[in-house]
């Protein structure tokens, strides 16, 4: 009676297992493919500037920032003498951090009408901080 007790409690044990593991995995996969558009969606509400991931120079703020097509960060502009613009190909405009020189992205003229330029800046050289309002 006993090492039927046991089976009994190891079957429920290793189903009730299987079932959570299931349910993690399933959250996961709806938590990822959701967590783009939360992020982006309450991007807008908050307000901050985002840094040179280098030298922690402030290059671009959030009320610049917008949704574009692309996975990387999008900017109308950047703060004023903040970011060097450096021509290398026909159509293509590296942008760098002016104070140490670390390669953010390219610009391109198919951003916003307010600009017109789109700041395509790879997302592992910036670091967002947070405004802090009192």
């Amino acid at each position: 009676m006993k090492k039927f007790c046991l089976i009994i409690l190891l079957v429920y044990f290793l189903k009730s297992c299987t079932d959570f593991k299931q349910k993690k995995s399933m959250d996961q996969t709806i938590n990822n493919s959701e967590l783009k558009d939360l992020i982006t969606e309450n991007d807008k509400n908050i307000k901050g500037v985002y840094y040179c991931k280098k030298c922690n120079s402030p290059l671009y703020k959030s009320e610049n920032k917008y949704k574009s097509d692309y996975d990387d960060e999008s900017f109308d502009k950047s703060i004023d003498n903040k970011v060097k613009y450096k021509k290398n190909f026909i159509n293509k405009t590296k942008l760098e951090c002016k104070k140490c020189g670390a390669q953010l992205g390219n610009v391109w003229d198919d951003g916003p009408k307010s600009t017109g330029n789109r700041h395509c800046v790879t997302k592992n050289a910036l670091i967002f901080k947070t405004l802090k309002i009192n």
